[in-house]
């Protein structure tokens, strides 16, 4: 299984990359951002083709669409290339080469780093590749990505837990179950491995280079700088990691990841000149799309750290006349706030900005648990990234040029505290977009933090060097900065990953990313929710049943069971919703099937939904039950609970501890 798991990253990482590269490379960008942007444009060129091929009415299966996809890309990279060799153009533009040598060292170390952080904190805390996260979310997440493979149908206009039975759906940011549902069927639909495989491939690749090509633009003079930046990609709790035990918010995991690597674009247009710039700007529009179809709020977040820049490099730039730099700047100012107020009060968002959450802290508890990126009792303690934070903060108040980082990470800070302290307009207003989630809001600190922290470990590198030298009477020896570096570097580690933990009022508080594989340990155990026996037990259901629709308690476990193995289940949430259309139908099962025997009325609804099985996953008489608690209410499902084998209208076919699978006469 391993092996397959495997597989599937390295799957995941050619649909990802070899669709986009060919993009890249279409409108003349060079190699390595090629590379960096290539998620963007597959992204892109995925969703815009299951809408298409959906509208049309074609079914396939995932691999043809990747295949659909990569012949795309392929022709739009050959008929580029040759309008280019018509007209006699170079189709190389580069980026400023202010960069170390030895770029794709660069990239192994930045990967490698990511690499054997997500081996601690997820793959070794999920224990098993087929495992899932028993989050409520992940019941949605699953069962999409399994509606898409079992309707052959991709477009995130038509999203539904109930695809596989012709269910219209509606828009949802499902870029993320586009690109999983693909991969899921390159290795035999198993779609809960390819759902892990699909994060590490994220926050191993993803993030990491999508960061070293923003950092590159940013510190074009700072090797340290770019070298540090390798230990923070996915360093902080609150982004990657918070998306991925809270929710799980897998949807927001993509959308941020894409956003560095956009960044970098819209830097790397400004600073060009001649053809260049247009291919960067076409580029940077492309990727914002993309970051807008993963999850919009990304694209808020892109447009709040873009904003900053922008505004920074016209207000230094200098320019005479009318529109001279600091002008421009002032009126691209009023232009986004101005449009943040329009789309605030767009009918089409207004389901999402009006959506709150309760206030969770104090203003002076928000501080200090943002300041220690902890954000939530979720999420652990890091107070050695607060330093390093800080240190890059004041760092950049002696560069003008780089200011803007630390003006957009203390307005996401800002908003954070609002978010999770306070309550009212101002609230909605600022983080209505992000749904009031402080967790969201949370990820973009983390996200907006990780060049201050690369800007900050390399001037702390610095001053260490510098007291190193002092110490030895003005001497420096030639290792010196290694030394103070690989001192630093077992520093964060420790403070990262050491075992301890203390208890904070009702929290319980460890060291970083200890936290998170804590939770992530605990999320994707096999012992709760859906444990591995009564998994085992599904697939025995589904090898007597087939498709026929099986009628479940959700709360028991079987919310999960459509997703991570296929079956038919009628309820697939841990809530009293079915099909649409079933509820008349739906609430007289879930409330008086035990009388099928003598009612019409029961007969007719079992009739109705085609439904052949009863199953449960934790029959109610037992103590040892692995239920899930959220929105269950025992009068919700007495009709199917109070089910025995000495009930009328039913036979006892599959019976294994506390587990029962009944045909309806």
């Amino acid at each position: 299984m391993w092996l397959t798991f495997a597989l599937a990253i390295c799957l995941g990482v050619v649909v990802l990359y070899v669709p986009g590269y060919l993009v890249g490379r279409a409108v003349s960008l060079e190699r390595f951002a090629s590379v960096a942007v290539a998620p963007a444009f597959s992204v892109a060129a995925l969703v815009i083709l299951g809408v298409v091929l959906n509208a049309a009415h074609v079914r396939c299966d995932g691999w043809m669409l990747l295949l659909v996809c990569a012949a795309l890309c392929l022709l739009i990279y050959g008929v580029c290339r040759v309008l280019r060799g018509l007209r006699g153009v170079d189709g190389r533009t580069h980026l400023t080469r202010n960069v170390v040598d030895g770029e794709w060292v660069l990239v192994a170390l930045y990967i490698g780093v990511a690499a054997a952080v997500s081996l601690v904190v997820f793959v070794h805390a999920m224990g098993d590749p087929v495992s899932f996260s028993r989050n409520d979310d992940t019941t949605v997440h699953l069962s999409v990505v399994r509606g898409f493979l079992d309707s052959g149908t991709f477009s995130t206009l038509n999203v539904t837990k109930y695809l596989d039975l012709g269910e219209s759906g509606g828009y949802y940011p499902a870029a993320w179950h586009v690109v999983t549902a693909v991969v899921a069927s390159l290795v035999g639909n198993q779609v809960a491995l390819a759902t892990n495989a699909m994060i590490l491939v994220v926050c191993v690749f993803v993030l990491p280079v999508g960061l070293l090509f923003l950092l590159r633009q940013l510190f074009p003079d700072n090797k340290l700088a770019l070298y540090a930046g390798s230990l923070f990609s996915v360093a902080f709790c609150g982004y990657p990691w918070g998306f991925v035990v809270f929710g799980q918010l897998l949807s927001n995991l993509l959308s941020f990841a894409l956003i560095p690597g956009a960044l970098g674009l819209l830097i790397s247009s400004l600073n060009a000149s001649g053809p260049s710039k247009s291919g960067f700007a076409v580029a940077y529009a492309c990727s914002m799309i993309s970051v807008a179809l993963a999850q919009p709020n990304g694209a808020f977040t892109l447009g709040m750290w873009s904003v900053a820049f922008a505004v920074s490099h016209l207000w230094s730039k200098r320019s005479d006349g009318y529109w001279s730099g600091k002008r421009t700047a002032i009126i691209l100012c009023f232009i986004a706030c101005a449009a943040w107020v329009l789309l605030f009060v767009a009918p089409p968002l207004q389901g999402v900005v009006t959506y709150s959450w309760k206030p969770a802290l104090s203003i002076p508890k928000a501080i200090v648990a943002g300041l220690l990126f902890m954000f939530t009792n979720r999420e652990g303690v890091q107070p050695f990234l607060t330093v390093l934070v800080l240190l890059g903060i004041a760092k950049t108040l002696k560069d003008r040029r780089l200011r803007w980082l630390s003006v957009s990470y203390i307005a996401a800070f800002s908003f954070y505290v609002i978010d999770v302290a306070t309550d009212g307009f101002v609230k909605q207003l600022l983080t209505g977009f992000w749904y009031t989630d402080y967790y969201r809001t949370g990820a973009m600190i983390a996200l907006f933090a990780v060049p201050l922290a690369a800007l900050g470990f390399a001037w702390l590198v610095k001053l260490g060097t510098g007291l190193l030298g002092k110490m030895r009477f003005g001497r420096q020896g030639s290792n010196d900065s290694c030394v103070v570096a690989m001192v630093l570097v077992v520093l964060l580690a420790v403070c990262q990953f050491a075992p301890v933990r203390f208890a904070f009022g009702k929290t319980d508080v460890r060291p970083g990313l200890m936290k998170i594989h804590a939770e992530v340990s605990s999320r994707y155990s096999w012992e709760k929710g859906l444990t591995s026996e009564e998994d085992a037990f599904v697939k025995r259901v589904m090898s007597l049943a087939g498709h026929d629709c099986v009628i479940n308690v959700p709360s028991d476990g079987s919310c999960w069971s459509y997703g991570v193995e296929g079956i038919n289940t009628m309820f697939r949430r841990s809530a009293t919703a079915g099909p649409s259309g079933s509820e008349p139908y739906a609430t007289v099962l879930r409330t008086q099937l035990c009388d099928y025997a003598v009612s019409d009325e029961v007969r007719e609804a079992v009739e109705k939904t085609g439904a052949h099985y009863v199953m449960l996953l934790d029959e109610k008489s037992y103590n040892d039950r692995t239920v899930v608690k959220l929105r269950y209410k025992e009068e919700d499902w007495v009709g199917i609970e109070s089910i025995t084998q000495d009930t009328p209208g039913f036979t006892l076919v599959l019976s294994e501890g506390d587990m029962r699978l009944y045909r309806i006469r």
